[in-house]
């Protein structure tokens, strides 16, 4: 006997069982909540010219993945994005969860990348490292690269905005560079612009390794690297016809940002 994707969902909603989005995060404490309105009351009034001209650098950390050789692995690359899944009553913030990990289970080659934009809209640091975490005498080394990166304010230190992991913490050190250090509140990516621009690498990244799947190429580590660098120099470009490139209008949509993360009690705006 055959029975129907209807048939199975409504037994599957008698029984308690429902189809829902996969939770990427745990819900904000009251401590991050009074942390996010202090940065939004201290930064919400400003409009977009402010932003363009304080985002000296806003930076941050991703770890890409590259497509493996193995042409089973490569298809289980493609396909490891996992949004919606069945769950019971109460399941959908239980930590058991795998697919609790906010990144999902990264099938793949990890490929470590810091970088930042500027408030002009100009993708300017792009640094490939080892490996994504590092100890603060790892970090210091890259601070050249920072200050080489930045929106240069004359006669004042230029602002770089990053989040709070524990290495970035070195105020001292950036200091010594001409740089004035901000951070956003902690667990509030969706306050730090650069996030979208990582889920936007993201998708245009996976566009490109089905289509070499599909063609039965393979990239190497270099080719991945080039290939991700010349995307988010695209970001920069405007699109035919708009007056900002996408870079721009991140930085420019700060205040709406801000604002929606107000109007929602200072709980998640969004990217």
């Amino acid at each position: 006997m055959t029975v129907g994707v209807r048939t199975i969902r409504r037994v599957l909603n008698k029984h308690g069982a429902h189809w829902r989005p996969v939770a990427k995060k745990q819900p904000l404490t009251p401590v991050q909540l009074a942390a996010r309105k202090v940065f939004v009351e201290k930064f919400g009034s400003h409009g977009p010219g402010w932003w363009e001209n304080n985002f000296g650098l806003v930076f941050d950390g991703v770890t890409l993945t590259k497509a493996p050789k193995p042409l089973h692995a490569r298809a289980k690359h493609a396909a490891q994005s996992i949004r919606h899944m069945w769950m019971w009553k109460g399941e959908r913030m239980d930590p058991k969860l795998h697919t609790l990990n906010r990144y999902g289970v990264q099938l793949g080659d990890k490929v470590p990348l810091w970088g930042g934009f500027t408030g002009a809209g100009k993708f300017t640091l792009r640094l490939w490292t080892p490996k994504p975490k590092m100890n603060k005498a790892e970090w210091a080394k890259h601070a050249p690269a920072l200050r080489r990166s930045t929106l240069r304010t004359p006669g004042a230190l230029s602002k770089i905005w990053h989040d709070n992991e524990g290495f970035l913490l070195q105020p001292p050190v950036y200091r010594r560079h001409g740089l004035q250090s901000v951070r956003f509140p902690p667990c509030s990516g969706d306050l730090n612009p650069i996030e979208t621009v990582w889920a936007r690498l993201r998708m245009d990244l996976n566009e490109r390794e089905v289509d070499d799947l599909q063609a039965g190429r393979f990239i190497t580590a270099t080719q991945y690297r080039q290939r991700a660098g010349q995307i988010l120099n695209s970001y920069a470009v405007p699109a035919q016809g708009q007056g900002h490139s996408f870079l721009q209008k991140l930085v420019r949509g700060m205040p709406r940002r801000l604002a929606r993360c107000r109007a929602n009690h200072f709980g998640p705006c969004g990217k």
